[in-house]
């Protein structure tokens, strides 16, 4: 019985072992809720620390709604952008942020308490957003690129129709690799700290 409570348990809780930024680390052990597990219904409280890209932003009276296109987070928690996402969630900020740092399109890790799920629109599709609220969030700087050139040896070529073996010209491949994923510090919205906690 035991053996079947902790699968169940590891369905919808993941570890926050991963190196992330700090303002987004948390204690060691401490069980954070998956994005499909909220989605699927599995449990609607708890710490959640979901990755994205912000579709839209909304500064109310007392708070700020990050709506947040959801892609899974590398081994430091940036968002692994690609063309195809599981859905969206929206993240609160306590206080105002500037929309013209938090801009569409933007990279962010958010981090805080799951809340009940709310109604909203996408265009004209009614959509069930995840919550989290009391979130702290992480922009996430540009990711910059660097470009490397290879040159390649001249290699063996058969020169048709004479039967004798000569050499084609050099080629070059040109390849963009990112810099490595250790974070610079971009802006952060952090409303407490944990001082005096172990964090990772």
């Amino acid at each position: 019985m035991r053996r079947l409570s902790l699968i169940f348990v590891s369905a919808f809780i993941i570890s926050g072992c991963a190196s992330y930024p700090d303002a987004v680390k948390v204690a060691d052990g401490t069980p954070l809720i998956s994005y499909q597990s909220a989605t699927q219904g599995k449990v609607h409280q708890g710490t959640a620390r979901w990755s994205g890209v912000i579709a839209k932003v909304e500064n109310n009276a007392n708070n700020t709604r990050l709506e947040v296109v959801y892609f899974p987070g590398n081994e430091s928690g940036r968002p692994k952008i690609s063309d195809q996402t599981e859905g969206r969630f929206v993240a609160y900020i306590n206080g105002f942020v500037d929309p013209m740092v938090y801009q569409q399109g933007k990279a962010i890790t958010a981090l805080g308490q799951l809340a009940q799920p709310e109604a909203g629109m996408v265009d004209k599709f009614q959509y069930i957003y995840p919550v989290i609220q009391q979130a702290v969030v992480y922009l996430w700087p540009k990711q910059q690129d660097t470009t490397r050139v290879d040159v390649v040896d001249p290699w063996p070529l058969w020169r048709a129709p004479y039967p004798y073996w000569g050499y084609g010209p050099a080629i070059r491949i040109r390849t963009t690799t990112p810099i490595g994923e250790q974070p610079a510090q971009g802006p952060i919205h952090v409303e407490k700290s944990n001082n005096g906690t172990s964090q990772r």
